[in-house]
């Protein structure tokens, strides 16, 4: 039986797996290497000792009352993954009962998956990429857009009624396009009409189409935007600036499905998913009699609301770079920098235009940059005005390197605190546009754990 007992110990000893064996009073009987290993101990120091000297102070009062829940049977078994010197190990509990059901101790068993963390850190990381990429050329890393694609995601496979709201170049139209290409409508085109852009005269004859001979120069029947997108998705882009008699058809389509022709009484069934968008208070023109309020309630079935980028201006360099490498694609030229001071003149300017402006700004200072590094006299006069009138302290230059010098015009912190979160702040973002956005690179760049950067993101976010 002492053989028997010897071999047992010896398999155990060999282990790859850490083995901890604690008796019913909760007292250290074995320690294989592999746990001293793990935990970076010594068996004959902690042998007689209670379990919860294995584990930290912090997490003492946690274990305590699963060892209690593991000797009740009020649960079977238990798991947690630690972190020890940068490699994971996954903790499982486990009672030890004799035959007639009695309790003999707590098994631990501590196995090494670092490999398992970081692949499931990477498919986190590559999931992200993969939904930004997903959603039409998105280039974000703000937690205010977060909202915004699980909205997409939420929605695209439904065939609710969307309204997009927000300001004139934020994006509408890519979200609209992103719901449709995520959508079971996905093969057919999504039709887009903008109704600011249609002659008030021509709205009905474009949405609704026309039979020959409606009008003079109607010499043959047009199939308006509602038949085109049959089967499909059609993206009402500026819906308030849609006639008031355009409206009430437009109701017609939403509660009937169906569309007559000018000229023409037939009704046209037609299977269509409408989104429609706007950068205008449809609440208040409801409310100025400018607006059918029926119709207002039928398009804001579901409402999107995509915030405009001074909202969220982590995303400013980001999207500098993606447009900068674009138009150096599409306008051939060796792959151009953004100089440190343009980096400071991109977060100073409020974007009234939003995304659109910030694309046009890059492709100017593109097309006019004579040097391998976009300066700010490469980008347009009211950027540089902006930040010549100031801006608010915390748009400064998010890069920090070794030898930079204080210089007399940078802004001065109010206290020692306020300087070394400004510095934080600046190292992190700056990390995230190194990386592209992807925050397990960046923690890795900054030396910090994932959760550690999420939490300074949130803080950053709020601030």
């Amino acid at each position: 039986m002492q053989e028997l007992t010897t071999i047992y110990r010896d398999i155990l000893e060999s282990m790859a797996e850490g083995i901890i064996f604690a008796d019913a009073d909760d007292r250290l009987t074995f320690i294989n290497r592999t746990a001293e290993d793990i935990r970076g101990i010594k068996a004959r120091n902690f042998i007689g000792r209670t379990i919860l000297s294995v584990h930290s102070p912090n997490s003492a009062k946690r274990i305590k009352e699963l060892l209690q829940k593991l000797r009740d049977g009020s649960i079977k078994q238990a798991r947690r993954v630690i972190e020890v010197k940068g490699r994971y190990f996954e903790n499982s509990y486990y009672p030890v009962t004799s035959p007639d059901g009695g309790y003999q101790g707590t098994l631990l068993i501590s196995r090494d998956v670092t490999e398992r963390q970081q692949l499931q850190h990477e498919n986190q990381s590559l999931k992200q990429r993969m939904a930004c990429g997903s959603f039409g050329g998105f280039v974000s890393i703000s937690s205010s857009m977060l909202p915004v694609f699980q909205t997409i995601g939420a929605v695209a496979g439904l065939e609710s009624t969307v309204l997009i709201t927000g300001e004139s170049g934020t994006g509408k139209e890519l979200v609209a396009a992103a719901i449709h290409r995520n959508s079971a409508r996905k093969e057919r085109a999504m039709v887009t009409v903008n109704c600011a852009a249609l002659p008030e005269h021509l709205v009905e004859s474009e949405l609704f189409g026309y039979q020959r001979g409606a009008f003079t120069g109607a010499v043959s029947n047009h199939r308006g935007k509602f038949e085109q997108a049959d089967k499909s998705t059609i993206f009402l882009d500026e819906i308030g600036d849609l006639p008031a008699n355009a409206q009430a058809k437009l109701l017609r389509v939403l509660q009937e499905r169906t569309v007559s022709r000018l000229g023409n009484e037939k009704d046209i069934r037609v299977d269509v998913r409408i989104i429609a968008a706007t950068n205008r208070n449809l609440q208040q023109m409801v409310a100025d009699g400018l607006f059918r309020e029926d119709l207002y309630y039928r398009l804001n079935v579901i409402s999107l609301p995509v915030p405009p980028l001074r909202e969220r201006r982590e995303d400013i360099l980001p999207m500098a770079e993606f447009f900068l490498k674009r138009f150096s694609e599409r306008m051939e030229r060796p792959q151009l920098g953004i100089c440190e001071a343009t980096r400071s003149v991109l977060l100073s300017y409020d974007y009234p235009g939003n995304v659109r402006e910030l694309e046009h700004g890059i492709e100017r200072a593109v097309a006019l940059c004579p040097g391998s590094c976009i300066s700010p006299a490469d980008l347009p006069e009211q950027f540089v005005a902006a930040r010549s009138s100031g801006g608010p302290d915390w748009q400064q230059p998010l890069s920090v390197r070794a030898g930079d010098q204080y210089r007399p015009d940078d802004a001065a912190p109010a206290t020692l605190a306020n300087a070394r979160e400004e510095s934080e702040r600046r190292l992190i973002l700056d990390a995230l546009v190194r990386t592209g956005g992807r925050k397990a690179e960046a923690a890795k760049l900054l030396n910090i754990s994932r959760k550690t950067l999420w939490e300074k993101l949130k803080l950053i976010n709020q601030t």
